[in-house]
């Protein structure tokens, strides 16, 4: 066990390396603040030819609908025969191409978060001058230069979802994402990854982590869409790579001053209530959302009884967006909240009086100004800064073991990317992020051996730790959406990275993401390497406990797959993966008081495969579904080489991560009738059981297969003041399975029991 003076003296030594790249991170910060700053935003470009001899058409009238535009916007191509409509919000658009004696053609596309599409019309000649014009129509079901693996949930998916379940961001990923294994404290693992999800806001993204463990959380409510990314990173994306969450929160700009209230009540207590507003002037929008929740079940148990689960909380969100001029837009986002909740306790802490709870609290702010020198460059700058806290208030009782402690987290930061697009073959962009990062860990635990039970040998010291440290991140990113031909597009990108906070290091890594499409099938390869790291949650702490501080994971990643467009309706996706990790990190609680310390081991290996059906919908019958299946492992292999640990693991021997579930699904249907308004949808999950270790070695957990329900409808739909209502019916049957056990100084966790919740939303 490691003392106060050699945590003090670890942090003194990280704290004199990183001095110097505090230094540089002040310079380089005081540069960016001279070109200002901001974040990317969605835009569709595009040019128009002759399909027969292939020259520019130009003056060409192109025509953007969506409803997501207050009103159709409209373009002319230039004397290159180029187009470019900016400032869009993600979402189903149209695009309509005319031009004198030439046949219109139609094209319905999908635009994804912080997303540039390029679309390209070929133009056929009129036969006779006479003739009428006709439209040909083509929906875009999948996006022929994309490489990565992305699932894209738009804002009405999550508004389906009941009022209970649009808490938590991970709740939403776990609906709709098949290799999303819900694992111990609902904590979400992506692809063999431990608390994995990077969070991505207008571009923005912090080292903390989303999960209701460690803070308040973004409100899925203020959510416009987001791209889970699992596989073919662009080089923009970087520290923790099993699902980006890029996401592009909601603007006045298509609130058209409007808001609604939404009152939800549930069994256990799982009570909420929220307000939005959003409008807009010509140049200003405005978008405001708040919310209050509360629930009798917050984490997940260690008995299949409930005893001391509450928790509650407060969110509030404000964006505003200033459009200066057609070349200049600002954009100021700010959130925050708070959550109070117990820690859960067995029959036996809950006889003993054992009463812990935690606090966080966060707030943060983003300032963005894009620019755009012509309609083929764009520059985005941002700063921001976050505060971040958590809490954990010691139990009063004199017969549990003892802990408590307090971590806040100060991030301050600046990106800066320069997008250029050069015809239809380029699309250039490259970037610098900076983050300055200060930690500090105050923690004291006390086992209280003479009071503890025989049965439970207590391995963990007292100790009481104090620590602080400064450090941060330089990234510089350099990718081009390179289309070779016409069906080959190679989206090719390299990261620079430089760390230090408790431990050091850099690196480059190499992204190399490749499409090939025809007719409606694309063939994707990426392979990229990853420097993450370690996750920043009680580091400190971890690296005082350890033998050395916690290591920066590096990782290959490689995969390769299929996607189809069947009849413009149904897309299927066929993907297998393979990442081979050096220093790979997983988190090992702290006895039973919901500490996870980060714990990096030598080696660690995922591999599996995916496939995945979408039905859209179809619009005579309301129909739509989504099918999702994932068979996977993870492992990792010893020796545990940095941060904390309950034991020791041998060179070469290897076992399984607590989330290695090998077959998981996630599947749903929804049928919407048009004229009533009524939705119903039913969700299904299955998950093949985790594993755990015993006397006979590691077993797994039994399998689970859940039913969730879900019916809504909106009343008074042709009126500004409408009303919506909705049923939710969690775990149908009431299937209270094991989810995981973290290790043997912590016990089994239990899923939720049946949830059954109802709310109204009025819309005024």
């Amino acid at each position: 066990m490691r003392t106060h003076s050699f945590g003090s003296t670890l942090i003194q030594r990280a704290r004199s390396r990183a001095s110097g790249f505090v230094k540089f991170f002040a310079l380089a910060l005081f540069f960016f603040s001279l070109i200002s700053d901001a974040s990317a935003q969605q835009r569709i470009r595009g040019n128009v030819t002759d399909k027969e001899t292939g020259s520019p058409i130009a003056l060409a009238m192109v025509k953007l609908e969506s409803d997501s535009l207050a009103s159709q916007q409209l373009a002319t191509t230039d004397s290159a025969g180029e187009f470019s409509f900016a400032n869009l919000s993600p979402g189903r658009y149209k695009i309509i191409a005319s031009a004198d004696r030439f046949y219109a053609e139609q094209v319905v596309l999908t635009l994804s978060p912080r997303e540039t599409r390029q679309i390209e019309f070929q133009l056929a000649k009129l036969a006779t001058i006479s003739e009428q014009v006709t439209v040909r129509s083509e929906a875009k079901m999948v996006n022929e230069s994309q490489a990565a693996t992305i699932a894209n949930l738009a804002r009405d998916q999550i508004s389906d979802l009941p009022a209970t379940r649009r808490v938590n961001l991970s709740d939403i990923v776990t609906s709709f994402v098949s290799s999303a294994v819900a694992g111990h404290d609902n904590l979400a693992h992506l692809r063999g990854n431990e608390l994995s999800l990077n969070t991505f806001v207008n571009g923005v993204s912090f080292f903390d982590n989303p999960h209701q463990l460690f803070t308040s959380g973004l409100a899925p409510d203020v959510i416009q869409s987001v791209n889970v990314i699992t596989g073919g990173f662009p080089a923009e994306f970087g520290n923790r790579f099993g699902g980006i969450l890029d996401i592009v929160t909601r603007t006045g700009f298509d609130a058209d001053s409007r808001g609604s209230m939404n009152f939800g009540l549930g069994n256990y207590l799982r009570d909420n209530a929220a307000i939005d507003y959003g409008g807009h002037t010509e140049r200003l929008g405005y978008f405001f959302y708040a919310q209050a929740f509360q629930s009798d079940r917050f984490l997940n148990t260690p008995k299949e009884n409930i005893f001391h689960d509450r928790g509650r909380g407060l969110r509030g969100f404000a964006q505003f967006d200033y459009r200066a001029d057609d070349r200049d837009s600002f954009t100021l986002t700010l959130h925050g909240g708070g959550t109070n909740f117990e820690l859960p306790n067995t029959e036996e802490d809950e006889l003993r009086g054992r009463d812990f709870f935690q606090r966080n609290r966060e707030q943060t702010a983003s300032l963005s100004w894009n620019h755009f020198f012509s309609d083929s460059s764009l520059l985005s700058t941002s700063v921001y800064e976050r505060y971040a806290s958590s809490r954990l208030v010691p139990t009063t009782d004199r017969f549990s073991l003892q802990a408590g402690g307090f971590r806040p987290l100060m991030t301050l930061g600046a990106k800066s990317d320069y997008s250029l697009f050069r015809g239809s073959r380029h699309a250039l962009k490259l970037g610098l992020d900076l983050t300055l990062l200060r930690l500090r860990e105050n923690f004291f635990f006390d086992p209280r051996e003479e009071e503890s039970d025989d049965e439970h040998e207590e391995e963990q010291g007292a100790f009481d730790f104090r620590g602080r440290n400064t450090g941060g991140q330089v990234s510089l990113y350099f990718q081009d959406q390179l289309r070779l031909t016409r069906n080959f597009t190679a989206n090719l990108g390299l990261r620079y990275d430089q760390y230090s906070l408790a431990t050091s290091g850099r690196a480059l890594s190499p992204r190399i993401n490749l499409a090939y499409s025809f007719s409606s099938t694309v063939l994707h390869f990426a392979y990229n390497r990853f420097f993450a790291p370690p996750p920043i949650e009680n580091l400190l702490l971890s690296a005082s406990l350890g033998e050395r501080p916690p290591r920066i994971a590096r990782s290959n990643h490689f995969e390769a797959g299929i996607r189809q467009a069947i009849r413009n309706r149904i897309v299927v996706r066929l993907t297998g993966f393979w990442r081979e990790d050096h220093n790979a990190f997983e988190t090992s609680e702290l006895e039973n008081v919901r500490l996870f310390l980060p714990t990096s081991f030598k080696g660690g290996k995922a591999y599996g495969i995916e496939f995945s059906s979408r039905l859209a919908e179809i619009e005579c019958l309301g129909l739509s579904a989504y099918f999702d299946y994932t068979a996977q492992r993870a492992f990792f292999t010893g020796p545990i080489v940095g941060g904390f640990a309950h034991e020791e693991l041998d060179e070469g021997a290897r076992v399984s991560a607590a989330f290695d579930q090998i077959h998981t699904v996630a599947s749903g249907l929804t049928w919407h009738e048009k004229r009533s308004g009524f939705r119903a949808s039913a969700a299904f999950e299955y998950g093949s059981g985790t594993p755990v270790e015993s006397e006979r070695g590691f077993i797994r957990l039994p399998d689970h297969f859940v039913v969730n329900l879900y019916f809504g409808i909106d009343l008074f739909r042709r009126e500004r003041n409408r009303l919506s209502l909705q049923l939710g019916i969690e775990n149908v049957g009431d299937q209270v399975y094991r989810i995981a056990k973290e290790s043997e100084q912590t016990p089994v966790q239990f899923s939720p029991p049946r949830f059954v919740s109802g709310s109204v939303r009025f819309h005024f």
